[in-house]
C-alpha cells in the first residue's frame, strides 16, 4: 500500500499446492505479496510442502466423507479460522467458494453455467447425477451467498475473462462494476521453450519429427471438453485435401485417448497423431510445433493458449474458452464457434500455417512471433500479480478509511 503500510492478508483455498492448477495461481500471488512485505496467511484444508518465507499456514479442518461434506465443511471451518484471528485481516482473498471474503477469485466457472452445459452436452448419467448429487445444491448455495455478501460489503469479484463475468451476471443478477477481469498468471519461466524459430529444428530432432511436416499441437487434459475430437476430424479433412500434418495431443485422459484413437483409425489418420500423455517438459512440444489448436467447448480460460503465444505460435481457439476474448483483443489468433465444424477448423489451421509460411519467406516471421510473445507477457506472473495487488490495496485502503471515520464519529 501507499506509504509502505503492511497489509495483513488471508488467502483461502481448499488445497494449497504450488504445482497445481488454480492452486498455483494462489501460490504465485502469495509469493508476490510476501515479497513486497505484506503479512500473508494461507488458510487451507490441506497444504503441500513447507511454508515459504513470509507466509503463515493455518489448516481449516475438512470432513472428507463425501464431496458435498468436504466443500461445506471447508466453507464453515475456514470462516471459523478467520473469525478467531486476533485483530482480524485487512483483506481476505478466496480462491474457493467460502462464506467470508473481500475478493473472490472465480477461477472455477459459475456452477449454474457448468450444470447447464453438462445437461446440454453430456448424457443421461450426467443429468441424473446433477439431479441427485447434493454437491451441486451445496456449491450453488455457497456461491449465491458468497456473491451476495461481496455485493453487500463492497467486495470485488475477480474473473479470468469477460465470459466468466457475463455468466455470473446472467445467473446471479449482479452489476458488472463488481467485477475485475484479471487473466491467470502464466509462469513462462517454468515452461522452458526457446520462443525462437531457430529452436524448431533441434526440438524436432530430439522428438524424432521430420522438419518438413507441419505440426499441430494440443495441450490439455480432458479431451472431450477441450474439443480434441473436432481437431482430429479437421486433421482428416486436411489429409483429404492432400495436406499432411502431424497432431501432437498432449494431456492426461486414458478413456479419451482410447476413444479418440479409435476415431482416428476410422478416419484414416491414426498415423498422423501422437498421444504422449501428460508431458512435464512441455516447452519442447511448443518449440517443435507450427500451430496451436484448442477448440474448447467449456473452459474458464485456457492458459495453454497463452503459453503457445509466448512460444511464438499462431493460435486457433474455441469460443468456449475464456482466453478467446483475450486472443481476439490482442489479434493474436483465430476464434472458432464450438462445437467446431471440422472443415472450418481445417481451414483456419491451414490459414495459420500458410500465413507463417509467407511471413517466413518475406522475412517477417520473427517480428510476428515477437508480437505474439509480447501479447502473452500481459499474462506474466509479474503483470497479473501487480494488478491483483493494486485491487487489494484499493479495498484495504477503503476499509481502513471507513473504520477510521467510524472511530472518529464514535469519539465525537
Amino acid at each position: 500500500m501507499e506509504g509502505g503500510d503492511q497489509v495483513n492478508v488471508a488467502i483461502v483455498l481448499m488445497k494449497y499446492n504450488p504445482f497445481g492448477g488454480y492452486e498455483r495461481q494462489a501460490a504465485i500471488l502469495a509469493r508476490a505479496l510476501a515479497k513486497r512485505g505484506d503479512r500473508v496467511t494461507i488458510v487451507a484444508g490441506s497444504f503441500e510442502g513447507a511454508p515459504e518465507e513470509g507466509m503463515e499456514v493455518i489448516k481449516a479442518p475438512v470432513i472428507r466423507l463425501s464431496s458435498w461434506l468436504k466443500v461445506l465443511s471447508f466453507a464453515l471451518s475456514s470462516r471459523s479460522v478467520i473469525s478467531r484471528r486476533p485483530g482480524g485481516f485487512d483483506i481476505v482473498i478466496a480462491f474457493d467458494r467460502t462464506l467470508v471474503a473481500d475478493i473472490y477469485r472465480a477461477g472455477n466457472a459459475c456452477h449454474r453455467e457448468w450444470l447447464a452445459f453438462r445437461s446440454a452436452h453430456f448424457g443421461l448419467r450426467d443429468r441424473l447425477s446433477i439431479l441427485i448429487n447434493p454437491l451441486h445444491a451445496v456449491v450453488n448455495g455457497l456461491e449465491k451467498r458468497l456473491l451476495r455478501n461481496l455485493r453487500e460489503r463492497g467486495g470485488r469479484i475477480v474473473v479470468l475473462s469477460d465470459r466468466g463475468r457475463d455468466e455470473i451476471c446472467r445467473h446471479h443478477g449482479l452489476e458488472r462494476d463488481l467485477f475485475t477481469v484479471i487473466p491467470p498468471a502464466v509462469d513462462l519461466d517454468r515452461i522452458g521453450f526457446s520462443a525462437a524459430e531457430a529452436g524448431k529444428g533441434p526440438a524436432r530432432k530430439a522428438l524424432g519429427i521430420p522438419n518438413q511436416i507441419p505440426v499441430i499441437l494440443h495441450v490439455g487434459s480432458g479431451f472431450r471438453i477441450k474439443g480434441l475430437e473436432s481437431t482430429i476430424k479437421a486433421l482428416a479433412a486436411l489429409k483429404r485435401d492432400g495436406r499432411e500434418a502431424l497432431l501432437i495431443a498432449a494431456g492426461k485422459d486414458r478413456s479419451g485417448t482410447k476413444r479418440l484413437g479409435s476415431l482416428a483409425r476410422s478416419l484414416g489418420v491414426s498415423g498422423n497423431i501422437v498421444f504422449p500423455g501428460g508431458v512435464k517438459e512441455v516447452g519442447a512440444l511448443y518449440d517443435a510445433s507450427d500451430v496451436f489448436v484448442l477448440p474448447s467447448l467449456f473452459e474458464t480460460f485456457g492458459t495453454a493458449a497463452i503459453e503457445a503465444l509466448a512460444a511464438g505460435l499462431p493460435v486457433v481457439i474455441g469460443r468456449g474458452a475464456g482466453a478467446a476474448s483475450f486472443i481476439e483483443k490482442e489479434r493474436a489468433g483465430k476464434v472458432i464457434q464450438t462445437p467446431a465444424d471440422p472443415d472450418e477448423l481445417a481451414g483456419l489451421i491451414q490459414e495459420a500455417l500458410s500465413t507463417d509460411c509467407t511471413l517466413r519467406r518475406i522475412g517477417g516471421l520473427a517480428r510476428e512471433r515477437a508480437r505474439r510473445r509480447e501479447a502473452a507477457l500481459k499474462c506474466s506472473a509479474q503483470e497479473v500479480t501487480a494488478v491483483f495487488a493494486s485491487l487489494m490495496d484499493e479495498i484495504a485502503l477503503s476499509r481502513r478509511t471507513l473504520n477510521e471515520a467510524s472511530l472518529q464519529a464514535g469519539l465525537a
